[in-house]
């Protein structure tokens, strides 16, 4: 028997867009939304424990029957992580999991060879984790013997041996275009254990490589505080400026990092590497949209920007700031409290932050994903206005929203409103 959803044949890689697979992480089914809306072909999301993102929302298994009839409706694949280390006491747990998870994912993202052989016994697609750390052909076709029909290489991989395991073995490759990086080798890491006794390799990573540290000198007793370049963090990758190169190297599955993201993380980084890759296909990908892009992606949560490991080791400014440096944030506005599709109209409680006419809006839902737009005429009960504050506000909206979406506005992260000189 199969483990395989019945999207398998009707979305591979290609089908609803041309070029790579994208794949978008979802933490909730308002990312899960935004990913689609936003032109990706696959996602990937954790069901609560047993996957490396145990601080993310996470899907309950009941819900899993809702996000993969989603994935069916608009043909795009559906993936289940199951990477965590795993113990002897949990194997049923991970039985269960997977016996629930059969006719309903295309794949599971795993590298525990107990994890594989029960995926092999029950039919489910295998998809090796970048956990496993596979740098080399060899360990691709070993992976190969055991079913897998992808592999995520590990992160430390340069483009080059990237492409090698892709030619040598024929194997599909799935690799990190965007989002964060850890410093230690295929995000194993022990150091959280012996700190504050989270590990990171079950999910439960609590970042102490973002943090300051102070560094004793031995002999003399001087300290000094590493602060500013923040030497264990690592910059979030982003290959939207070299994308291309990607795009040339037949690699099939561009994978975005962010299962602990919001759903306008979600929507901006997977709306930017959509329009790059269908830009490149109609010869369009220059070097301004590239910079347009990218600068959009800027204005989302990063850590800075770096070129990963794609073109060598040891990269050249791997490592500076453990902070958000997104140029937006969002502050609250209030709730939908109606949607009047016959006028394309929305209805909203303004509760905290008031609007104008030309900010940016963003209206965030379970079911509507993410909605961005500019009113620029709005209604207080007959009288126009320019401006709203608290109470019940109207504004022209072509996209369908629903009652109870929260609404929020986007402002610079020095206090100016988006759009402003």
């Amino acid at each position: 028997m199969s483990g395989r959803a019945d999207t398998t044949e009707a979305c591979g890689a290609g089908v609803r867009h041309g070029g790579p697979e994208l794949l978008a992480p979802a933490q909730d089914f308002a990312c899960l939304h935004a990913a689609i809306h936003a032109g990706c072909n696959a996602v990937y999301l954790g069901l609560e424990g047993l996957n490396m993102r145990t601080a993310a929302r996470n899907f309950r298994g009941e819900e899993l029957p809702a996000a993969s009839a989603v994935c069916r409706d608009e043909k795009v694949r559906l993936y289940l992580t199951l990477n965590s280390i795993v113990y002897d006491g949990e194997m049923g747990e991970v039985r269960s999991l997977l016996e629930g998870a059969l006719g309903l994912v295309d794949a599971v993202i795993c590298w525990d060879p107990a994890v594989i052989r029960l995926c092999r016994e029950m039919g489910h697609g295998i998809h090796i984790s970048t956990m496993a750390s596979v740098a080399n052909s060899a360990t691709a076709r070993f992976y190969q013997s055991l079913g897998a029909v992808r592999v995520v290489p590990a992160r430390e991989c340069t483009l080059a041996e990237v492409k090698t395991i892709r030619q040598e073995t024929g194997i599909e490759v799935e690799t990190f275009v965007h989002g964060a990086m850890c410093v230690n080798y295929s995000g194993r890491c022990f150091l959280g254990q012996d700190v504050f006794q989270q590990s990171g390799n079950r999910g439960r990573c609590v970042q102490p490589c973002r943090r300051e540290y102070l560094i004793t000198e031995v002999e003399d007793g001087d300290q000094y505080i590493l602060g500013q370049d923040y030497v264990l963090s690592a910059r979030d990758v982003c290959t939207l400026p070299f994308l291309e190169e990607l795009l040339e190297a037949g690699i099939d599955a561009f994978k975005i990092e962010g299962r602990n993201r919001n759903p306008e993380y979600v929507d901006t980084t997977v709306r930017c590497y959509r329009r790059a890759i269908e830009a490149y296909r109609e010869g369009a990908l220059d070097e301004a949209l590239k910079a347009e892009l990218t600068t959009e992606l800027a204005s989302v949560f990063n850590r800075r920007f770096s070129d990963g490991f794609y073109h060598g080791r040891p990269i050249e400014a791997f490592t500076q700031s453990r902070r958000n440096q997104a140029t937006h944030r969002k502050e609250y506005v209030g709730i939908v409290t109606n949607y009047y599709a016959r006028a394309g109209a929305v209805e909203v409680d303004v509760k905290s932050h008031g609007f104008r006419a030309g900010d940016e809006l963003m209206i965030q839902g379970p079911t509507t994903g993410v909605v961005s737009f500019r009113p620029q005429e709005m209604r207080v009960g007959n009288a126009t206005v320019s401006e709203a504050g608290r109470g019940i506000v109207t504004a022209r909206l072509g996209q369908k929203v629903r009652r109870g979406d929260r609404v929020y506005i986007r402002v610079l992260r020095r206090g100016r409103r988006a759009g402003e000189d």
